[in-house]
């Protein structure tokens, strides 16, 4: 772009020409000058017109905003007088609540009152009773006595003796009330009673980036919301991994990340938690969802007792060091599903059995997998092969596959194992289940 650059000094023009009128203005550096120089000139009552005309219509918008915002300001105090109107009605509601609470409690305290005064009252009455029975007796006595004293007989003696012993007079019951009525928690109570604001706490968030899922549990982090609320705890739910919308609490407290252990492989659960305190419950928070392995990986475990079993290869393989058989348990549990894992027998000496199956939590550990009724195997030696429950055998095989048990009660099962010195395997572990098309072919 070419531009032009004006002749002569733009200052020294207007003072050669300051008695002139300045009428114009340079569109281009915005400044007031006077015909003779050589700018792009236009008038300068039309230039401050426009700029007027858009600063009117600016302040015209501000003027219109203002009065919107005065509006509602306007309508705020309707706001603030229903809200108050509500709350007192609201407190009303409660204080009234609390007297009738109080007039329940003032009629229990009377009601018990009048017993105590019928329970006095009739202590009396049999007291009183039993004295004037006795006092019409002795009187009939001293009738008696008054014609016998000529002759002294030892059973008025015994008769003033017997006096002493059942004629008791005192009162057996105290005519004054020694009960008080303890007012000082609920006068306290009375005087400290206050406004709290208090407000259900916001929803608290799920931190996605920390939470997973390992084998069959998940783990659940979430966060609260800094929003300033008081908040007592939370509770988080967990689906049923059925996508039918039913959810079950599975924590309730202070923590902010919780583990659940026990579910089902290759599931997707939909996890959500909420606040609360108070004044009341939380939204829920966003749901997430984490799935569990396809797979089960595991790990060979023993208890302390068990120092006669080896475990050995990050507890993947397993030998003994007596001839005594011992049940090995894997690191996690099933309920439900199709589960696959395969072992290798390492070493196999004598007429050594290798033992496996699966066994409830209560299984006994100190003897071998079948012999009690929490253990379910398969032993097998060098030509054949036993079903054993409860140190019962069946379906003794020499070869393949075939269905061990059917109708096993419903709870969780761990992968177990025995071996003794003359036998040792390794376990083999996250593998998927082969096709019943591949296996009917082997």
């Amino acid at each position: 772009m070419h531009m032009e650059r004006p002749y002569g000094n733009a200052e020294n023009k207007e003072a050669r020409h300051y008695r002139k009128r300045t009428i114009l203005i340079c569109d281009f550096i915005s400044s007031s000058c006077c015909i003779s120089i050589r700018h792009q000139l236009v008038p300068i009552s039309s230039t401050y017109d426009a700029e007027l005309s858009m600063t009117l219509q600016q302040l015209s918008e501000k003027a219109r905003t203002a009065t919107e915002e005065i509006g509602r300001l306007k309508q705020m105090q309707d706001t603030i007088n229903n809200s108050c109107n509500d709350f007192k009605l609201s407190v009303c509601i409660q204080v009234d609540a609390l007297i009738e609470q109080l007039q329940v409690r003032k009629e229990k305290l009377m009601r018990h009152v009048e017993e105590q005064k019928e329970y006095k009252k009739r202590i009396l009455r049999e007291q009183i009773s039993r004295c004037t029975n006795k006092l019409s007796r002795t009187t009939a006595l001293l009738q008696f006595c008054i014609e016998v004293l000529k002759e002294p007989d030892p059973a008025i003696y015994l008769q003033e003796f017997l006096w002493h012993r059942e004629m008791k007079t005192k009162a057996e019951v105290d005519v004054e009330f020694v009960l008080n009525l303890d007012t000082k928690h609920l006068q306290y109570a009375i005087q400290t009673l206050d406004f709290a604001q208090l407000k259900v706490p916001s929803p608290p968030v799920i931190d996605a980036t920390e939470c997973s899922a390992e084998n069959n549990s998940v783990t659940v982090v979430w966060r609260p919301r800094n929003d300033g609320c008081a908040i007592d705890g939370f509770a988080l739910e967990i689906d049923t991994g059925r996508d039918d919308g039913k959810f079950k609490e599975v924590y309730c407290g202070s923590d902010t990340i919780c583990t659940i252990d026990g579910l089902h492989f290759n599931t997707v659960y939909t996890a959500r938690v909420k606040a609360f305190n108070a004044a009341g419950d939380s939204m829920y928070s966003d749901p997430i969802c984490l799935q569990t392995a396809q797979v089960a990986w595991f790990q060979l475990t023993k208890s302390p007792s068990q120092r006669d079993m080896v475990l050995t290869n990050k507890c993947s393989s397993l030998s003994g060091s007596s001839l005594e058989y011992r049940t090995i348990l894997g690191s996690i549990a099933f309920s439900k599903g199709i589960h696959y894992w395969e072992i290798t027998i390492d070493n196999h000496e004598g007429n050594a059995d290798i033992v496996v199956g699966v066994a409830q939590p209560a299984v006994n550990r100190n003897i071998m997998l079948g012999k009690d009724i929490h253990g379910w195997s398969m032993y097998v030696d060098g030509e054949r092969s036993w079903y054993l429950h409860n140190e019962t055998h069946h379906s003794r095989i020499v070869g393949g596959i075939n269905k061990a048990f059917t109708n096993m009660p419903r709870g969780l099962y761990y992968p177990a194992f025995s071996v003794n010195c003359n036998s040792s395997i390794t376990v083999h572990t996250g593998l998927c289940p082969p096709s019943p098309t591949l296996s009917d072919s082997e």
